[in-house]
């Protein structure tokens, strides 16, 4: 058996290093693992991709599901992916410094995600200024910029898909302009083409899709700390050159001049430039989750838009970045006093794309349910009662020990018959007392 096992898009699980030590059980937002034999991992719903199993593991037996750097541009055209978070990875410098050190690395085409955020937050307020006049409007409205939260509410909370802003998300519209622009130009010549999401966590982004045979190129991701160590080099050596940077560029958001282009990766920073006043800025997943607990009991109804991120400080916090989240914080603090901020396109120019419809997103509340949305089989109300039953008879202490990761989830499992009632250690342990423990003395007269 490979020790690879078993994977989902977005993590894996090495079972030769796994202690059974349960610390992945207790942070999944979606009671996706259980332990088997104390180091069988099973994967029995769904798993968003928010990256908490990694980061909780000591062992390091879960990693994310990315590829390495060592084939880039060795079979067909490379096409780079950036989120903003990579440039908070180098102090001092550039955008354009970091993008032209990935050219170097073997990328032929660098796609700047910041390019499409300035798009996406024109298109929101517009959005939002419009929707204002809708007495019927689910307010709050959520960011639909991080795909975990998107996930995590289609799966916990998809009464509240409808709040999720009708808006193309920035990857979305960055795919959308490869899959359009880039791809044909190398697709017509029989090039093949490979995309790479250099990502600050185990989620990969949008995956393209084209009725058109020949034009959807591979995928994959890689990691920000994977690419960190040959980039920062490459930099490095760049800065001490006299190289003239991307002087063989072919689109406008192949490039980046401004200094607010890391700004977004900062919690806070996607609502900081949009002119709507009643938005909110949550980070960390106990706090999302708290958050949409609180959007599902009707409150937060004076709030107009609510920027979510499950990583801490926002996406400098992603598990698979490569320097510590205060430090990439501080670096996008300089970054915006050195280099100001600044935009690169006018808001005419978006209300035009808005106005043809090159905002609306393809997936509607029912396809987010559906592919992100919770897989197992309703209970029953018998089944119910058979929980409620069982969570007596344990009276445990949701330790994890027996595989789930709490008490209410294990009985549930029993009920489906995926677990067994002997597994609970606490219940075995309360039998072995009974066993050997001396039957009362009769009372003396």
């Amino acid at each position: 058996m490979s020790s690879l096992s078993p994977s989902t898009p977005y993590v894996r699980f090495h079972e030769s290093r796994c202690t059974g030590c349960a610390s992945c059980l207790r942070v999944c937002p979606t009671k996706a693992i259980r332990i088997r034999q104390h180091r069988s991992i099973r994967i029995v719903t769904q798993c968003i991709g928010c990256g908490a199993c990694i980061l909780a593991c000591p062992a390091g037996a879960v990693s994310a599901a990315t590829r390495r750097t060592d084939a880039i541009g060795t079979n067909g055209v490379a096409i780079a992916l950036v989120s903003p978070v990579l440039y908070a990875q180098f102090p001092g410098v550039m955008p354009g410094t970091v993008l032209h050190g990935l050219r170097q690395m073997g990328f032929h085409h660098t796609v700047d995600m910041s390019f499409f955020l300035e798009m996406f937050k024109f298109a929101s307020e517009e959005f939002i200024r419009r929707t204002r006049a809708c007495t019927s409007a689910p307010w709050p409205l959520i960011s639909p910029v991080c795909p975990v939260v998107v996930r995590l509410i289609a799966h916990r909370f998809p009464s509240l898909l409808p709040h999720v802003l009708p808006v193309l998300r920035p990857a979305a519209l960055m795919a959308r302009e490869v899959r359009e622009r880039i791809i044909p130009r190398h697709a017509g010549k029989g090039i093949a083409a490979t995309l790479y999401y250099i990502n600050p966590c185990p989620t990969m982004g949008e995956r393209l899709s084209s009725e058109a045979p020949g034009l959807i190129p591979t995928e994959a991701a890689i990691a920000i700390n994977e690419i960190y160590p040959d980039l920062k080099r490459r930099i490095e050596s760049i800065l001490d050159s006299d190289l003239t940077a991307f002087s063989e560029t072919h689109f406008d958001f192949e490039t980046c001049s401004t200094g607010n282009a890391a700004f977004s990766a900062v919690s806070g920073g996607e609502i900081a430039n949009m002119e709507i006043e009643k938005t909110l800025a949550v980070h960390g997943l106990e706090e999302t989750i708290a958050y949409l607990h609180k959007i599902e009991m009707g409150r937060l109804t004076d709030i107009e838009y609510i920027e979510f991120r499950t990583c801490r400080e926002g996406c400098i916090g992603g598990v698979l970045t490569a320097v510590d989240k205060y430090v990439a914080k501080r670096n996008v603090q300089r970054m915006v006093n050195v280099f100001g901020l600044g935009r690169r396109l006018t808001r005419e120019a978006i209300l035009h794309l808005y106005e043809r419809g090159r905002f609306q997103p393809d997936k509607n509340p029912l396809v987010l349910t559906r592919l992100f949305g919770a897989r197992r089989p309703a209970l029953s109300l018998q089944d119910l009662e058979r929980i409620e039953k069982i969570l007596e008879m344990i009276a445990g202490r949701d330790c994890g020990a027996c595989g789930a990761p709490d008490c209410l989830t294990f009985a549930e499992d029993i009920v489906r018959g995926e677990a067994d009632l002997n597994d609970c250690i606490w219940l075995h342990a309360r039998n072995i007392r009974q066993d050997i423990a001396p039957p009362a003395s009769e009372p003396h007269d």
